[in-house]
């Protein structure tokens, strides 16, 4: 009897034991649909921000599928914070601050008139016990956009030995890992003082013209940080997905699409030639060329600008002044940027204005096309030195917070490139911190190139 005992009681105690070792286990192991805390850390792109602006007290959204903000938070001294208690689902994360003008100007030697928005890409991410528990969201100014502009060839080559401007050209370049398309794609000349004249009005701090005070300009709009004022206007063709760029690839624009290192006949039948074809460019294997004959209309155009048949043509909305060719500006006097034209209506519908005299008066020799800043997919600020800005810039830093320049200057044979930020599964990923001065570097000029 004593010796049933001790077995039942043994047998009783082993199958406690394993009773608790179970539910401690199950104790250990959190449901699938448990609560999760997840870190996210927040840094400033490139060098110049990285170094100078605070990463505490940056507001970081959190947003469920529905876009309804389910968290609302600060950075600490490190530029991170905790975000407790996320139920599994998807949500999409983004970080922004925000700097008065006096305050941006102060810390970073800047002269901007409005407000300074540094925002982050919305990033989606998978919330779940088992899935990634801390997220890096990166600062930059304005808005990305899949296609930007890679590399301007704006000083072109010697007047003699080479091409001079014949062989410009500019390449946009999709950034993304989707397909993206030309279709439609505008590219335009910004416009701005290069120097101060008592006749016109400025802005106090950058020295730009006040487009405010511009003849005819409507008095409720923000006229100066809501807009940017173009000269030349160029359309890429196509209706819509008749141009695809891949991921990594891009398009060139030329001035001229032919082979500036070879002799070709002009339109007058008079040979074309270069005594130093290693200071120009191929540029007869194009993606488009500004072909500008057919809409001059006063002048005779260009000899030199012929049409190649097998590189389809862009639509010229407006030419600089009599323009009889695409001619950039040699001494990065005039910035460009690229748009799209989603809700700005037809073009014989957009606005120009004048430059802004003191006296109120009407400009009759030209006006200059109102482009909405929320349209500008991106935006190069050109200068004549890299070390400094010796033009008024043209954006702000909304849209380029510095400036990029040549290497030795007009007919250098130089243009101005993107850098590589990183290579994710063999496409390049090029620098787009909205900041040119960080992301551009100068090299002989070498359309669908890289910079190393």
């Amino acid at each position: 009897m004593t010796t049933i005992n001790m077995r039942t009681t043994r047998l009783g105690t082993l199958m406690i034991t394993l009773l608790m070792a179970f539910v401690s286990c199950k104790k250990d192991e959190a449901p699938q649909n448990a609560p999760v805390d997840v870190e996210v850390s927040v840094s400033f792109a490139g060098d110049a921000y990285a170094e100078n602006l605070d990463v505490e007290g940056i507001t970081v959204n959190v947003y469920n599928a529905s876009g309804k903000v389910v968290f609302q938070g600060m950075t600490d001294v490190a530029g991170k914070v905790r975000v407790q208690q996320l139920s599994p689902a998807t949500y999409t994360l983004q970080a922004t601050k925000v700097y008065t003008a006096a305050e941006f100007n102060g810390i970073m030697g800047k002269t901007e008139e409005t407000d300074v928005t540094f925002t982050t890409e919305q990033k989606t991410v998978e919330i779940n016990i088992a899935g990634e528990k801390a997220f890096h969201l990166e600062l930059m100014t304005g808005a990305t956009s899949a296609l930007i502009i890679k590399q301007i060839y704006y000083t072109g080559s010697d007047a003699r030995q080479g091409a001079s401007f014949r062989d410009q050209f500019i390449e946009i370049y999709n950034n993304s890992d989707q397909v993206a398309y030309a279709d439609g794609l505008y590219i335009a000349e910004a416009y701005g003082t290069n120097n101060a004249n008592a006749q016109y009005a400025f802005q106090p701090n950058s020295g730009q013209y006040d487009w405010s005070k511009s003849y005819g300009m409507p008095s409720g709009i923000n006229a100066n940080a809501d807009y940017v004022y173009a000269r030349t206007i160029i359309q890429l063709p196509g209706s819509g997905e008749e141009y695809p760029i891949q991921p990594g690839e891009s398009v060139v624009m030329a001035s001229t699409a032919v082979n500036h290192q070879s002799p070709y006949t002009g339109t007058d039948g008079v040979t074309i030639s270069v005594q130093d074809p290693s200071l120009t460019v191929d540029l007869s294997k194009a993606d488009f060329e500004a072909y500008y004959a057919p809409y001059i209309d006063r002048g005779r155009p260009l000899a030199s600008d012929v049409d190649n048949p097998t590189v389809p043509n862009v639509i010229v909305h407006r030419r600089s002044g009599n323009a009889t060719d695409l001619i950039m500006d040699q001494t990065g006097r005039i910035s460009w940027l690229i748009f799209h034209g989603e809700g700005m209506g037809a073009v014989s519908s957009w606005k120009g204005y004048d430059v802004p005299y003191t006296d109120g008066r009407e400009r009759t020799d030209g006006t200059y096309i109102q482009i909405p800043v929320a349209n500008i997919m991106d935006a190069v600020e050109l200068q004549s030195s890299s070390t400094s800005t010796v033009y008024p810039k043209r954006f702000t830093a909304q849209q380029d917070a510095g400036w990029t320049a040549a290497e030795g200057g007009a007919r250098s044979s130089y243009a101005v490139i993107r850098k590589t930020k990183e290579v994710v599964n063999g496409r390049r990923v090029l620098a787009d911190t909205n900041n040119s001065t960080e992301d551009f570097v100068s090299i002989k000029a070498n359309p669908k190139g890289f910079a190393d």
